[in-house]
């Protein structure tokens, strides 16, 4: 039986109404009548997740597997707020995340009274909307109440979409009984959108025709064949270069190979390579700050499509919002071109540039593992790349296009990536894998204890004793690796094997090839962690080593040579120079 209380039953009636159907609960008391209603509901999927930190990540990574939004449940106080990061993650991935906060009233805040402090203003500046409800006591109040929820959970799809947070009162969660069979009929508001008039699409297409124009795909789902189909058409009409990283989850014959690789290329800034109009699509990028760098200060044209109608100006050379799906975008410029471009010569320049990109040197370390690892990526699987080192690196190599890729992009914190690839692989029947840095990996250790961890994950951790990236950027010093990096000298195999995780690892390319055959043997029907131990300091030289053989002559000399040469400059400016001799014997 459901709760009597009238709150609860609005509250669940309108979630089912909305196709809130998954629904990710961390324990406590305060929501118990709505737990108890929703365990009575068989309407409802349910997962148990203790850390409210990795529950809010789970909840995204669910939502980016079913494609639906899906609440997360909390008792009140303190749990409410650790729903923080993921809330602050899904706004700007602009993700459906409903974020239910029971709360004690609020005549009761200030009064000593436990586990309350506000709650109501904790998410407003990065959610789309905050619903404040009320005990409901009379006819009044339920319409209040009814009102409260059709607008949240309206703003949870509309203009883009986007995290909301409802806010419960329960005086006390044992007051009520459970003796109520159905749930109310309650009201749902269908809010109906009017087209503005339409821009002059003929004289926006002829601004595009004869220009160089390049689209920045951030990222992004897997595009329906409807937005592909539309997005052929204007490729057709006009002369267009893509740029979209492995996140965009884009193939098409626009789209330009490892594209952070290509921004690094010197030609890239000639003025025949620049754009005359950059249009931007979808969600963030890998390689923003080089687009910042490319495009600020130039003279391009910056148009912005998107639903929400946000102005986001990076380049700081805005001229154009479409607040319109990039589909009808795409469509409606198409068909007002007066006719296909007769001459692709952007795009072919920048093809051929591509080509003269080198390979990573096959030396041991972080990234030719990513890169081993990847090449033995199972078709149609699923990937999540966790920030900072790993996603960078994950940039240098193809991916089959069957590979699905996710991150948690939008904030491009370290936090929350394992929870997310729990969520998404618990209703997923792919084979789903992580690429992890170790710190990424102690900070959300959590996640692999969830209750309902798939057999489906596999997470290859890449140890090497703390932060690379940030202990590139600031030297060698001790206060860099207590401070900055983090150094450590710690494996993640006695939490793994605790909780009965199969583990394997790596030092050596022999090893590690050994090891992959097991990790990605779709046969094998066990969760797996694969940790591979490199050398900070050897994945520092090598890193700018290959960023600067990028620009250098690429004629005269052997490869190890220009690998040495370069990897004995990059380590002179980060005051690693007599490790590095140690490293290239």
């Amino acid at each position: 039986m459901y709760s009597d209380d009238p709150l609860v039953l609005e509250l669940l009636a309108l979630l089912k109404a909305y196709n809130v159907r998954h629904i990710v609960i961390a324990p406590g008391s305060r929501h118990y009548p709505i737990t108890r209603s929703l365990e009575h509901d068989k309407g409802f999927t349910l997962y148990s997740v203790v850390d409210e930190r990795s529950a809010g990540f789970f909840a995204l990574g669910l939502i980016q597997s079913i494609g639906a939004p899906v609440a997360a449940l909390c008792t009140s106080g303190t749990a409410s707020i650790n729903f923080g990061s993921a809330v602050v993650e899904a706004f700007y991935q602009k993700l459906p995340l409903c974020v239910l906060t029971p709360d004690r009233l609020p005549e009761l805040l200030g009064q000593m009274e436990d586990q309350m402090f506000p709650q109501t203003n904790m998410f407003r500046d990065f959610t789309r909307y905050v619903g404040l409800l009320k005990p409901v006591r009379n006819p009044l109040d339920r319409w209040f109440v009814n009102r409260v929820l059709n607008e949240a959970l309206d703003a949870l799809t509309a203009n883009g979409g986007g995290p909301v947070q409802i806010n419960i009162p329960i005086l006390n969660p044992a007051e009520k009984g459970f003796g109520t069979a159905e749930l109310p009929k309650a009201r749902v508001i269908q809010r109906h959108r009017h087209l503005p008039i339409a821009p002059d699409w003929g004289a926006i297409a002829r601004r595009l025709q004869g220009k160089r124009v390049q689209v920045v795909w951030g990222q992004s789902s897997p595009p329906s064949a409807a937005l592909l189909a539309a997005f052929d058409g204007f490729t057709q009409a006009f002369d267009v270069l893509t740029l979209a990283d492995h996140l965009s989850n884009l193939n098409h014959a626009s789209r330009v190979r490892l594209p952070l690789l290509y921004l690094h290329l010197p030609a890239v800034q000639a003025p025949s390579m620049q754009p005359d109009i950059v249009i931007t699509v979808f969600g963030n990028l890998v390689f923003q700050d080089n687009v910042n760098d490319l495009f600020r200060g130039s003279s391009v044209e910056h148009w912005q499509v998107g639903e929400d109608g946000d102005v986001s100006d990076p380049f700081r050379r805005l001229s154009d919002v479409f607040q319109m799906s990039p589909e009808q975008f795409f469509c409606e410029t198409a068909k007002a071109a007066s006719a296909p471009v007769s001459e692709h010569g952007y795009r072919r320049a920048a093809f051929t540039l591509v080509e003269r990109l080198p390979k990573f040197l096959d030396i041991y370390g972080e990234t030719a593992a990513i890169g081993r690892f990847l090449a033995r990526l199972p078709r149609n699987s699923v990937l999540h790349i966790a920030n900072s080192a790993p996603m960078r690196m994950a940039q240098f190599y193809d991916i089959d296009p069957s590979v699905r890729v996710l991150a948690n992009r939008g904030i491009n914190g370290i936090d929350g990536s394992m929870s997310a690839a729990v969520g998404y692989a618990a209703s997923s029947q792919q084979l789903n894998f992580l690429v992890i840095g170790d710190l990424a990996f102690f900070y959300d250790m959590n996640s692999l204890w969830i209750r309902h961890r798939p057999a489906n994950l596999r997470v290859i951790v890449m140890n090497n004793d703390g932060g690379a990236i940030m202990h590139s950027s600031w030297g060698s010093s001790a206060q860099v690796g207590m401070h900055v990096s983090a150094a450590h000298h710690t494996s993640v195999r006695g939490w793994v094997e605790s909780l009965g995780i199969r583990y394997v690892s790596a030092t050596n390319f022999d090893e590690l090839d050994a090891a992959l055959a097991l990790f990605t043997d779709e046969a094998v029907s066990d969760a797996m962690v694969l940790e591979v131990f490199t050398e900070k300091t050897s994945d520092i030289v090598q890193m700018k080593a290959f960023y600067g053989k990028i620009g250098d002559d690429p004629l005269g000399t052997s490869p190890r040579k220009r690998f040495k040469k370069l990897a004995k400059r990059g380590l002179e400016q980060v005051g690693l120079l007599d490790a590095a001799k140690r490293i290239l014997r």
